[in-house]
């Protein structure tokens, strides 16, 4: 063990011991972005910190349903791999009694990053873009989520307020401060709170931050906002489309690369197409709509995100990019603005370390091989008829998961940057959840079908 971790480990016991923490929990997420980990005790704190505490490997091949699934990468004869709290994370949980958090990466019996840790392919991958890229790719998710409550065992939105009104943050005014409060002591910045489209929704949007720690904070984020809300006597929920008739949620990810000088390397005053942007901005765009349906399999990864994405709904349905356009797969933001974009793929359910990890491995490879993204659609494309977008070379963005997991299998760049162990468990964990929601039997269905036929 080096010198700077054994000071580290000092560092976070002297914590525990000043502010009377008795219980540390140790968590990870698994490819369905379920939080798996264990609660120890403060005793249990250094060897933890030093050697990991163990999980069965077989824990990442369960599914959303909590149900093994059917020819596992991971079985009874695989072993443990040992979840390594990482010092950097280390929160103290204000909303609950002498606890503390740490997130894990997962690490070998040999102490070496597990092949199938997702938090670990996003470090490995984040190692090499400093190298090629010489800057230091930042960050910021901007998530949505719905408050609910439940009335006579119906879940119903908290309020009926108006999109961007100050009436919704007022009503929801105790649960907006406890929650960006908690958020702060846990070294989270929000950087502004907007009552969204949908009553009872919220969008918060998270500090610009390195790409490691911005996805920490959106974990960080998902936990914490179901937390407070419970507390709350609410249900709070990431999930893309609560509602058929309603706002879906949806999760956008700011993409930007700052030079150790501060210097934004996206941003390029003499560009030609007028948008501020350098030439390697476009290029990683370029990257991100090549493998833009394989990135929906990863930034959507549920049965019910495919109802969010619709067109003529603000949530992307075809892959293009534009600047200040909500219709598109990627958004430059305006002039204004400091340079950057937008991802707007991706929801609640996905893990944020295999999204952003992906997001990176398709804009570096946008990079390396000068992927031209074209000309930016400045009209709303769902407003465009077939002929047309077929003409600028617009596609759709998968129609279903099962459509985005077929793309996903063909890429094998973001296989080989997540690594095939991960890209391969991913793909049959959400496979299998994609055939179980298929043989759901809905109310809605029943009634339809049994008074039609």
């Amino acid at each position: 063990m080096d010198t700077t971790r054994c000071l580290e480990i000092e560092n976070i016991l002297k914590l525990v011991e000043e502010n009377n923490i008795e219980f540390i929990r140790v968590e990870f997420l698994d490819y369905s972005n379920v939080t798996r980990g264990r609660t120890i005790r403060k005793s249990n704190l250094r060897e933890a910190m030093e050697k990991g505490v163990n999980f069965s490997t077989a824990i990442m091949s369960f599914d959303v349903f909590d149900t093994y699934i059917p020819n596992p990468m991971y079985g009874a004869e695989d072993g443990d791999f040992f979840a390594l709290p990482d010092p950097q994370t280390f929160a103290i949980l204000p909303h609950r009694k002498n606890t503390a958090r740490m997130l894990c990466d997962l690490v070998d019996e040999n102490g070496n990053l597990w092949k199938g840790c997702p938090r670990g392919a996003l470090k490995r991958l984040l190692n090499k873009v400093e190298q090629v890229l010489g800057g230091t790719l930042h960050m910021a998710y901007e998530q949505e989520a719905y408050l609910l409550k439940e009335v006579d065992g119906n879940r119903v939105t908290a309020d009926n307020s108006h999109c961007f009104s100050s009436v919704g943050v007022d009503i929801q005014e105790r649960f907006v401060q406890d929650f960006v409060f908690t958020l702060e002591e846990m070294g989270v910045t929000t950087e502004q709170i907007s009552s969204e489209y949908g009553p009872g929704q919220l969008e918060i949007n998270l500090k610009y931050t390195n790409a490691l720690k911005a996805t920490d904070d959106q974990v960080t984020f998902a936990h914490t906002f179901k937390q407070i809300a419970r507390d709350h006597d609410m249900i709070g929920t990431l999930m893309p489309k609560p509602f058929s008739h309603l706002a879906g949620s949806g999760l956008h990810t700011h993409i930007s690369l700052f030079n150790e000088h501060g210097e934004n390397l996206f941003k390029e005053i003499t560009d030609q197409k007028g948008l501020d942007m350098s030439e390697e901005a476009y290029y990683f765009i370029g990257g991100l709509l090549k493998h833009g349906k394989s990135l929906i399999a990863i930034g959507a990864p549920s049965y019910n995100s495919y109802k969010r994405m619709l067109p003529g709904s603000w949530a992307p349905a075809h892959i293009c990019y534009g600047t200040a356009n909500r219709s598109v797969l990627v958004r430059i933001l305006e002039k204004r603005r400091e340079r950057r974009f937008e991802f707007r793929g991706a929801d609640g359910t996905c893990n944020p370390y295999l999204l952003s990890t992906c997001l990176i491995a398709a804009g570096l490879d946008g990079i390396q091989n000068k992927i031209d993204p074209g000309d930016p659609i400045l009209e709303d494309v769902s407003q465009m008829d077939e002929f047309e977008r077929k003409e600028k070379g617009i596609e759709w963005v998968p129609r279903t998961l099962s459509d985005a997991l077929d793309s996903l299998a063909e890429d094998t760049i973001l296989a080989d940057t997540i690594g095939r162990e991960i890209w391969t468990e991913f793909i049959k964990v959400k496979r299998n959840e994609w055939n179980k929601f298929c043989q759901y039997v809905t109310d809605n269905e029943l009634k339809l079908y049994s008074d039609m036929y």
